[in-house]
């Protein structure tokens, strides 16, 4: 082996130490102590300080002599990877407009209210470039079930920043954070809805019963797409990532538009500059963790846009039912097996009935919740 080729992990040995110790400074300073009111329900500490301690030492060697491959050596020799822990609020969301902002950024309708949620973090030799960092999760809300499908979007999330970001990797601790009180918000607020629905029609609808076990469906009405082409691309790739099959049945104003956009999407022709939809439900079929992680990633990632072509979350979306793919009414027939994603148009309430007929769906929903076509 060359020397050159020797000495490349080593400068990315040292390099690497040194960029988890200036994201741990980062993280301190927006959530410790003297972060100021965006630390009051938040806090962040290193787990084993004498780890870092070590750290510092090989960093502050490497920087003084420029001898990477003695700093590379001494950051391996390091005892244990560096371990943190972040607790954020939990944010209620107030189920008002769609919410613009960037990744991370808390919206305006975004108030507290869900307890804290706290999430550990220990960081490989080879984060962030090449090794995503191992996470652990607790949460002062959620049931078990409802924090391990938590964990596992943010071990997915973790391994898209940086084992598949090479070469150079992301650091994503604070991003990681900030889904993890989003996720955790989702899930309360989806067992808040069950519960409700439960309390005030017991068993009409065969709800989920907090099992995860089995295959399972779930019906989801969205008020509107204002892009929704880009929105069912993105359900799209959910579906093929969670291994969830959709169908999607959206409210057209003449026959002419209804059709099945190629390869899974709307097509159009749209009803405006931004390819707005009315009227969307989205029959979800599939193991009951994975529709679950869908309906989470639904109401916590950027799917749409506004009207002025921000990015946006789904905030105006309703689970009409989230059940055992056994489970029905007295008098009515199972849901037929489906597979992949597709989308299609309807015209008016028969339309949309003649639609759901098919999934023997029509029976779902009550009241002012029941299936309703646009307009």
């Amino acid at each position: 082996m060359s020397s050159a080729s020797a000495q490349t992990p080593s400068v990315c040995a040292a390099e690497l130490a040194q960029r988890r110790l200036m994201e741990c400074e980062c993280l301190a300073a927006m959530y410790g102590p003297t972060a100021g009111d965006a630390g009051d329900r938040s806090s962040f500490e290193v787990v084993n300080p004498d780890v870092e301690r070590e750290l510092r030492a090989a960093v502050d060697a490497w920087e003084a002599s420029g001898d990477s491959v003695a700093a590379a050596l001494s950051v391996r020799a390091v005892s244990a990877p560096l371990r943190v822990s972040l607790t954020l609020a939990v944010p209620s969301a107030s189920g008002g407009e769609d919410e613009p902002g960037e990744p991370g950024e808390p919206g305006p309708d975004r108030i507290p209210g869900r307890g804290t949620v706290t999430l550990g973090a220990s960081l490989p030799t080879n984060y962030p470039a090449a090794e995503a960092p191992a996470l652990e999760l607790s949460a002062t809300h959620l049931s078990r079930d409802a924090i391990a499908r938590v964990l596992r979007e943010l071990r997915s999330l973790a391994s898209e920043r940086t084992a598949r970001a090479a070469p150079d990797g992301f650091e994503c601790l604070s991003e990681l954070a900030q889904a993890a009180a989003d996720l955790s918000a989702a899930a309360a607020a989806d067992d808040e809805a069950r519960r409700r629905a439960a309390e005030s029609n017991p068993g009409a609808n065969g709800d989920w019963d907090g099992g995860d076990e089995g295959r399972a469906h779930a019906v989801v009405r969205i008020d509107h797409m204002n892009d929704g082409k880009g929105y069912t691309k993105t359900l799209r790739r959910w579906s093929r990532e969670l291994a969830v099959d959709a169908r999607v049945f959206y409210a057209c104003e003449s026959s002419g538009e209804v059709r099945k956009g190629s390869e899974g999407s709307i097509e159009g022709p749209p009803s405006g500059p931004l390819g707005r939809v009315e009227g969307v439900y989205a029959v979800l079929g599939g193991d009951g963790d994975d529709v679950r992680s869908f309906l989470t990633r639904l109401r916590t990632e950027f799917v749409d846009v506004d009207a002025k072509g921000a990015r946006c979350k789904e905030r105006k979306s309703t689970v009409m039912c989230l059940r055992r793919a056994g489970v029905v009414k007295p008098g009515e027939e199972r849901v037929p097996e489906f597979d992949g994603f597709e989308c299609e148009g309807y015209v008016g309430a028969d339309g949309l009935e003649d639609a759901l007929a098919r999934f023997n769906l029509l029976h779902v929903g009550a009241g002012a919740q029941r299936f309703q076509p646009a307009g």
